[in-house]
């Protein structure tokens, strides 16, 4: 089996209400084709959801999901270790993709995050379910 590959880029952070923000990122299919099932930012930081999704990437093909996020932090601070999990199917098989980000908090108050990796698991993989 082929794990996807993919980029992620956040493209957008308007403000939703105060302590949310609707963020949006682009989402690139940088391999074979894939379908998208899943979506989510569980940080305690910076917070949004799962949602279920159903969305075909063909090679080359990208997506814009926004999501609305809880992120309170004051100006200055930075959160490390966030994610952007995305849950895909291809090639037969499920898989976890793990867009590992670092928000900094702007004088204003409005979190910009950052990609600085991409992990992917198989689901399945030593009992994950």
């Amino acid at each position: 089996m082929t794990a996807p590959h993919v980029a992620v880029a956040p493209i957008a952070v308007t403000r939703a209400a105060p302590g949310r923000w609707k963020v949006r990122w682009r989402i690139t299919n940088e391999g074979d084709a894939l379908r998208l099932t899943r979506i989510a930012a569980p940080h305690g930081k910076f917070r949004s959801p799962d949602h279920a999704i159903d969305v075909a990437l063909p090679p080359g093909g990208s997506f814009e999901p926004q999501l609305e996020i809880a992120c309170a932090e004051p100006a200055g601070q930075e959160i490390e270790n966030t994610f952007l999990i995305l849950t895909a199917e291809a090639d037969r098989g499920t898989w976890r993709l793990l867009a590992r980000m670092r928000v900094r908090v702007d004088g204003d108050g409005v979190p910009h995050p950052t990609t600085e990796r991409i992990d992917v698991q198989e689901v399945g993989f030593s009992g994950q379910r």
